[in-house]
């Protein structure tokens, strides 16, 4: 994965860039992804899931939408269910909800399904792709285990969505939708 621009992950700071290219690492409990005008502009972000990021949401959507306006497409990744992270989907719901809002199609990568898992991203305006990897550990006394085909990717996330207009690949395999229907998003 060829990597500039990151997008660190700190508590209290909106963890927002603006660029053709940017990525970023470890999103955990964490909510990233990114808003795009495809070959135009685009954002990510890494929101750290804590109190004062749930206590300044508006302020951070603010941001967003104010660094890329009326984006066409977006992304989110992330959240877990965890008692030590209690801001973890509160924070993904929030951006979800305001995602849906007000983007006309958004991709889901939502809410890790094991304790050791996390989600590293990148993305290119050039050719306007996103690049997702994804790990998971389905307890302590198994290895890690990327994301290598479409039961790795379910077994890893607990909802899926790929956007209308949107392609996924794992690896160099396309996933059509009539290899896995439910996680499409259809044109109504």
């Amino acid at each position: 994965m060829v990597k500039n621009n990151k997008i660190g992950y700190f508590h209290n700071t909106p963890n927002i860039l603006k660029a053709d290219e940017f990525y970023s690492e470890e999103i955990r409990t964490c909510t990233g992804g990114g808003l795009v005008n495809p070959h135009l502009e685009a954002e990510g972000f890494h929101f750290w899931d804590d109190k004062p990021n749930i206590k300044n949401f508006p302020d951070n959507i603010n941001k967003l939408f104010r660094f890329v306006k009326n984006p066409e497409r977006g992304i989110l990744i992330g959240s877990k269910q965890r008692e030590e992270n209690p801001y973890s989907l509160e924070m993904f719901t929030k951006f979800k909800k305001v995602f849906f809002e007000r983007v006309k199609n958004i991709s889901l990568f939502e809410k890790h399904k094991f304790e050791i898992s996390e989600s590293n991203y990148h993305y290119s305006l050039k050719d306007d792709t996103w690049t997702i990897y994804s790990a998971f550990r389905r307890d302590n006394n198994s290895a890690l285990k990327p994301v290598k085909n479409l039961d790795d990717l379910l077994e890893c996330f607990e909802n899926v969505l790929i956007a209308d207009g949107d392609r996924l690949f794992i690896g160099k395999k396309e996933i059509l939708p009539q290899d896995c229907p439910g996680i499409f998003a259809h044109k109504d």
